[in-house]
């Protein structure tokens, strides 16, 4: 009797161990300030993580959302491997109602994208909120939590002053591009004559963008502020280094 008790225990705790899964999530936490268009109200702003599977077992993943901190009126949705869900939707599998019933199957050693999507609807503000993740095999074990803690600033209007003192230089240009000190353009996108965009930079200060390896001829170079708005575009002329 003793013995074929052990072999019970044993046998429960191996397949108990076995059915274990193990979630990472990079990064975690995810935090960042976001400078953010208030005026358009419904617009929303994407913060993005992905989560791994450490274990040898294949997850059917449920997730919950838990709001911590947020402005009243800031609405939040969630953007899975499967499909994204409306911001009423705070689980994608319901254990009440079975709708929606859609679990993320992640194989071991694979990732899976999870984004939390936030409408700050004209709001600025801070919000502090966990994603947490279950698995369907084991429904009441939290495997682990995805935490965002975002902080959302309005933009500071661009004046027309702003925008005058613009400059792309040198012009012409010959192998590297500068653009004169601000805090509001984020990219530069250069377009052919044509109008077709052959380049695209990311900004930040004191950098150069190489544009050596275009033809020579004209340009146009749009700057772009946080909201893929397009604050200023000029002719840029690019000529070659003549012997």
């Amino acid at each position: 009797m003793k013995q074929a008790l052990l072999f019970f225990l044993s046998t429960f705790l191996c397949s108990h161990l076995a059915a274990q899964v193990d979630f990472e999530v990079t990064p975690n936490p995810y935090e960042n300030s976001i400078e953010f268009d208030l005026s358009n109200t419904y617009d929303y702003t994407v913060c993005r993580v992905r989560v791994k599977n450490t274990s040898g077992q294949v997850a059917s993943l449920r997730w919950e959302i838990q709001v911590d901190e947020a402005p009243d009126g800031w609405r939040f949705s969630v953007c899975d491997q499967n499909t994204c869900y409306f911001t009423t939707n705070t689980t994608n599998v319901d254990a009440y109602d079975k709708t929606p019933n859609a679990p993320v199957f992640v194989l071991p050693g694979d990732t899976s994208r999870l984004e939390l999507n936030i409408f700050p609807i004209g709001q600025a503000g801070t919000a502090s909120v966990k994603v947490h993740l279950y698995d369907m095999g084991n429904p009441k074990a939290l495997l682990n939590s995805a935490c965002y803690n975002v902080t959302i600033e309005g933009l500071s209007p661009v004046t027309e002053v702003d925008k005058s003192r613009l400059r792309i230089y040198p012009n012409p240009v010959a192998d590297y591009l500068t653009i004169t000190k601000n805090t509001f353009v984020k990219q530069l996108w250069v377009s052919n004559i044509l109008g077709k965009r052959v380049r695209t930079f990311d900004t930040s200060f004191g950098n150069k963008y190489d544009v050596s390896d275009l033809p020579d001829g004209i340009y146009l170079v749009s700057m772009v502020d946080a909201n893929r708005k397009v604050v200023k575009t000029v002719r840029v002329s690019k000529r070659g280094i003549r012997p």
